[in-house]
């Protein structure tokens, strides 16, 4: 597995070498004329990080009530993680899960409401995906585009159709019990964080309003992408519309998250961008330079989120991530 990731992350800088290449000097000189522009960018995506936080804590059922604050910087770092370093995407849903743990939460506690968080993003990312489909045909943009997406969502909605199979038809606790039975075989596995898996997800999705506002919160986060790609546009004066940003961003999202085993999505997001610009009318550099300017605001959010993660792990944040005896539920 390390192996084929390392491949794909090879490959995509190689297509990404490429499209530079093939752009010439465009998208280079687009990127050293933001400038402070990346400013306005940065502070619209601390936005989404915020929503897509808030969306995590509202779906949360845990014994110890750990505060929203803590959703925030934990998606913050759970997105630096899967974004910069070089694991499949999944990497930072572990991380994320292990501060939770952190902070307060049972193994199964954090499991469970990363599983339901990740299944809430992934349903309000097709509505998402619709409503960017939906704007493109009634605005009579890029047929080409209709059917690569409604291709992309028949294999992506079955999909998430068998991730809340998987989560309410008891399969998990069927893994619980073989986790049981291999503790019992092999007493030194650990297998802690599979115990209560089931009964920690099904928490969570006895709580309906949780799960609506959880949509709500992930759904406006989608949302702020599109407006992070229109600013983006303006501030190399490649200006889009807000129509355009929408099918852009949504459907970008779309093919970055379908090839979610390549790390960071070197290459996927560079050629998707590319592409749907030219689909759009737009020209190949616009697209590529969306993407850098995209990469430079993962870079500026993403290290200090590294570093905050190597600070918490070496004990040094103890005085956040440990809630306090009155933050027991009663």
């Amino acid at each position: 597995m390390q192996m084929f990731m390392r491949l794909s992350a090879l490959l995509g800088l190689a297509v990404v070498g490429w499209l530079l290449w093939q752009q010439g000097d465009a998208p280079l000189h687009a990127l050293a004329t933001v400038g402070f522009g990346i400013v306005p960018v940065i502070l619209i995506h601390i936005l989404q990080v915020w929503c897509s936080g808030m969306a995590w804590h509202a779906v949360a059922d845990t014994e110890v009530r750990i505060p929203a604050r803590t959703y925030v910087w934990t998606r913050w770092i759970r997105e630096a993680v899967g974004g910069l370093l070089p694991v499949a995407q999944l990497g930072g849903e572990v991380v994320g899960g292990r501060l939770l743990v952190l902070s307060g939460a049972k193994a199964a506690e954090a499991a469970g409401s990363t599983t339901v968080d990740l299944t809430v993003e992934a349903v309000t990312l097709v509505l998402f995906i619709l409503m960017g489909l939906g704007f493109a045909v009634t605005a009579g943009l890029a047929h080409g585009l209709i059917a690569y997406t409604l291709l992309g969502l028949a294999v992506f909605v079955p999909a998430v159709g068998a991730l809340l199979v998987l989560q309410r038809r008891g399969l998990l606790a069927l893994l619980e019990s073989l986790g049981a039975w291999l503790k019992r075989r092999w007493p030194s596995l650990d297998t802690e964080g599979l115990r209560g898996l089931h009964d920690a997800i099904e928490a969570s999705y006895r709580n309906p309003r949780g799960l609506w506002v959880g949509c709500a919160w992930h759904l406006a986060g989608w949302l702020g992408g599109v407006i992070e790609i229109y600013v983006m546009a303006d501030v190399i004066n490649m200006p889009v519309t807000l129509g355009q940003a929408l099918v852009i961003e949504s459907l970008g999202q779309a093919i970055r998250a379908a090839a979610f085993f390549v790390p960071a999505g070197l290459g996927v997001q560079e050629g998707s961008l590319v592409w749907l610009a030219m689909q759009l009318g737009l020209s190949p550099a616009t697209g590529l330079s969306l993407s850098l300017i995209k990469r430079v605001r993962e870079l500026a959010l993403g290290l200090p989120a590294l570093l905050a993660w190597h600070w918490i792990e070496s004990g040094r944040w103890s005085r956040f991530t440990r809630p306090s005896a009155a933050a027991q539920k009663p």
